[in-house]
């Protein structure tokens, strides 16, 4: 069974009206994916009103709240999913790698302030693994994008390189997510702990 699709990146970002970037839509997602983590028995509610905490957006309009309430939806459905089918929401591959790059560092962002928004005992008896995974989170969550211009123009071997690295980075903050997902929820009814 595949996860529900996010909503359109693009049409959400039209939807805000100039209120949020490429970068703050990927946000949003980022803080779905951590609240849902932390309390996957949280709606969309909760969602549109850590949004409003966090500053990030307040008063969404009527198109915008359904568009963010979808995407709270789907996110929850593909946490749930235990094929993995987490898709980090991001700009498409038509935007330039600095835009996509702000925009997981974004991402980051949103979903470490919702990790960190609870008064939550758990953040501090993570597993090693799960612990690993929300450090290298933060770190990436710090990638700053450079503006100075290259010596020379990169060739399409640079460019095919930072695309591979880009897509690995994805990849390893979906598992990363996925990890703390587990460790957060503990055993399920009936499991036992060894």
């Amino acid at each position: 069974m595949s996860s529900p699709d996010l909503p359109d990146f693009d049409h959400t970002l039209a939807l805000s009206h100039g209120n949020l970037d490429a970068a703050g839509l990927s946000e949003c997602h980022g803080v779905a994916c951590g609240l849902l983590v932390r309390q996957p028995g949280s709606g969309p509610d909760a969602f549109i009103g850590l949004l409003d905490m966090l500053q990030i957006i307040d008063n969404p309009g009527a198109a915008l709240r359904d568009s963010l309430s979808e995407l709270f939806t789907a996110a929850a459905a593909q946490l749930a999913d235990e094929e993995m089918g987490l898709v980090i929401w991001l700009p498409d591959d038509s935007e330039t790698l600095e835009d996509r790059t702000e925009a997981i560092a974004q991402w980051c962002n949103g979903f470490l302030a919702s990790v960190g928004a609870g008064d939550d005992d758990r953040l501090s008896t993570l597993s090693d693994d799960a612990g690993e995974a929300l450090a290298d989170i933060k770190e990436i969550a710090l990638a700053e994008v450079s503006d100075a211009a290259p010596e020379e123009t990169p060739g399409i071997a640079d460019i095919e390189e930072d695309e591979q690295a880009f897509a690995e980075i994805v990849e390893y903050i979906r598992v990363s997510v996925m990890i703390l997902r587990e460790d957060l929820r503990g055993p399920a009814a009936g499991e036992s702990i060894h």
